[in-house]
């Protein structure tokens, strides 16, 4: 009983940072929410939007995931496209892996829709009674990834194996090398993931920090820095 006392003082004290970099973000949508424009009227709880302790949502790439909202499938036309682009990111070659990645998590809240309800398990501190918002509950304008029709075209590419296209580059666009071993794969210090190193949205996000830079930044992009990092310019 003692050790298990600990493990659970040691996971409390391993998350109160998440926690305390959520408080008072744009991805804190409490009633009591000091940094949200968009906030729920009746619920005052911080993680509740996305994660519960109980009853929660299973085969997701997120612990204990809360939303209901249907996972979004991307296409190929739906992703980013250039001629400048190695074949390991074309659309046709990363979809499979965009779909499997973070980013279906990402759009069941900026996708342009709405955000009212959509809870698998809606806090008991509301009766589980669903969240309501006063005013707009629609993610929009920068935030709004879908963009309307445009999805992630206008958007970084994702879903690329990293050390593929390092290796294979042969348009000057100059990448700079990966490090370390999977599941810990990097770029500088920005995270890869799955065995082979592919980038996801939260390789240049973190959803839980606001600090580092907007928006939710794994790094500051002063002197374009967040570029650099895979970028030799």
């Amino acid at each position: 009983m003692k050790k298990v006392l600990i493990l659970l003082v040691a996971a409390a004290l391993l998350a109160s940072p998440a926690f305390g970099a959520v408080r008072n973000s744009k991805h804190d949508l409490s009633s009591s929410s000091t940094g949200a424009s968009i906030k729920s009227d009746n619920v005052d709880e911080v993680c509740v939007f996305c994660h519960t302790p109980h009853a929660g949502i299973t085969g997701k790439l997120a612990p204990l995931w809360n939303r209901t909202a249907a996972s979004t499938t991307l296409n190929a036309t739906d992703l980013y496209n250039s001629v400048t682009l190695e074949a390991g990111s074309k659309p046709s070659a990363v979809s499979t892996e965009v779909n499997n990645s973070d980013a279906p998590l990402c759009l069941s809240c900026h996708d342009g829709a709405s955000l009212a309800g959509g809870l698998a398990n809606p806090p008991a501190s509301n009766g589980n009674n669903q969240p309501t918002f006063t005013g707009t509950d629609t993610v929009t304008g920068d935030a709004d990834i879908m963009d309307g029709t445009a999805a992630l075209t206008n958007d970084h590419p994702i879903g690329m194996d990293y050390s593929v296209v390092d290796g294979t580059d042969n348009g000057g666009a100059s990448f700079q090398d990966e490090s370390g071993t999977a599941p810990n794969l990097k770029v500088g210090s920005l995270p890869l993931y799955g065995t082979n190193g592919v980038m996801w949205c939260s390789t240049c996000h973190d959803v839980h920090n606001e600090g580092a830079g907007q928006p939710f930044l794994n790094i500051s992009n002063a002197g374009s820095a967040l570029c650099t990092t895979c970028h030799v310019k």
